[in-house]
């Protein structure tokens, strides 16, 4: 049996943020630990106990690859538009900085290389951004809870991998329900509400046209309904990926049907692409290996649907509301499917998935490898055609 995962098509209501004194001091973390708040040691020495921190330094470190940072955006907005007078630093990696600036101008992004030392790290948040009132890590990663505890005199996130220690507030996160919502335990006791998961990003026109600049000059046809296809994987080993000769009979399909397949790759992944080329049988057009987020970015808001593995691109087309068909194997779609109401997720019901393995414990990845080219084709189709964000829907294989 294959099971299609898909999001209601509810609309998110607006949130009225808040603008008055009154209402600002709720937003900050009191010194008893239930709002916004200094360094208890800091308002000691100030004698300022009872007085709100107004206006703080806020950190936010956000995921290193693309497709978590992609579902802490939800959480990430709610953090920024929570102080509108304060300043506010994202810490991320340079491959997403400018796609981090373009959805949130108003704030300061740093960026660092990832596994970078803390200490060589630090000195480059403190070089560009005074020492952080409240930081805030969206991430798991010892390394990050290290990070905020040289720069931030308030800390929060996730207890797992030091968190209990170096932090001054954290939380455990609940695995049995989506990783969008992995920080709604943290937005809850800074008295804001939880991340909202058909929350949308916008993109600037200049990186739209920036998109089909790169489109133009790669060969596509824009004549046709242009659909995307995104083979690889950047994170998670080679369980996650349906195999490449099958994107490529996918392409040909497509292209009989009288789309316009174009491949999508990142960085490294130029090999990929002509294995998959090869296996269409005919000319199709390859992009984005020399683009960062932002372009990549630029270059999804231009297509008119995208398949892809468990990966950053799936998730990237689906917070834009570009239609997204996310081919999940050994990953489990409750935990990190695209959200959307035009994105949707194809797996096979085995008794061996999910199991969360970079490689295939029993070495068959079957999960994967019995996904028919027909049966992704069908449901790409039925994607394109219906934009209305059925709920769970149940189709034989």
């Amino acid at each position: 049996m294959m099971t299609m995962y898909q999001q209601t098509s509810i609309e998110p209501s607006p949130v009225d943020w808040p603008r008055t004194q009154a209402s600002e001091q709720r937003y900050r973390l009191r010194p008893d630990g239930n709002r916004w708040t200094a360094d208890p040691g800091e308002v000691a020495a100030r004698d300022e106990s009872r007085e709100p921190l107004r206006d703080p330094r806020l950190l936010i470190d956000l995921p290193n690859w693309l497709g978590d940072l992609v579902m802490a955006l939800p959480a990430t907005d709610r953090l920024v538009r929570a102080n509108p007078c304060g300043s506010t630093t994202l810490h991320v990696r340079p491959a997403t900085a400018r796609l981090a600036q373009v959805l949130f101008p108003r704030v300061r992004v740093i960026a660092t290389p990832r596994q970078q030392s803390p200490l060589l790290t630090l000195r480059r948040l403190l070089r560009s951004a005074k020492r952080a009132d409240i930081g805030v890590t969206l991430r798991n990663a010892s390394r990050a809870k290290i990070v905020l505890w040289l720069t931030s005199r308030w800390r929060l996130g996730t207890s797992s991998q030091g968190g209990s220690v170096l932090l001054n507030w954290s939380h455990r996160v609940v695995g049995d329900r989506h990783q969008v919502h992995d920080a709604d335990p943290l937005l809850g006791h800074l008295g804001l509400p939880g991340a909202d998961p058909l929350w949308r990003a916008r993109l600037p026109k200049n990186l739209r046209q920036a998109g089909v600049d790169a489109l133009g000059l790669a060969g596509l046809d824009r004549g046709r309904s242009s659909i995307g296809l995104a083979p690889g994987v950047a994170c998670g080993g080679s369980a996650k990926r349906w195999p490449e000769e099958r994107f490529g009979r996918l392409a040909a399909l497509l292209k009989g049907r009288g789309f316009s397949p174009v491949v999508v790759i990142g960085p490294g992944e130029g090999a990929l692409a002509k294995t998959v080329v090869a296996a269409s049988g005919t000319s199709i057009p390859v992009v984005g290996e020399d683009l960062d987020a932002a372009g990549l970015a630029g270059v999804l808001c231009c297509l008119d649907a995208l398949v892809g593995n468990d990966s950053g691109p799936a998730h990237t087309a689906a917070v834009f509301g570009v239609p997204s068909l996310a081919l999940f194997g050994p990953t489990d779609p409750r935990r990190t499917a695209p959200l959307g109401s035009t994105a949707a997720v194809v797996t096979l019901d085995l008794p061996c998935s999910p199991c969360l393995r970079s490689r295939c414990p029993l070495d068959h990845c079957n999960c994967l490898q019995r996904l028919s080219v027909e049966n992704v084709e069908s449901h790409l189709i039925n994607l394109i055609e219906d934009r209305t964000g059925a709920v769970s829907r149940v189709v034989q294989a």
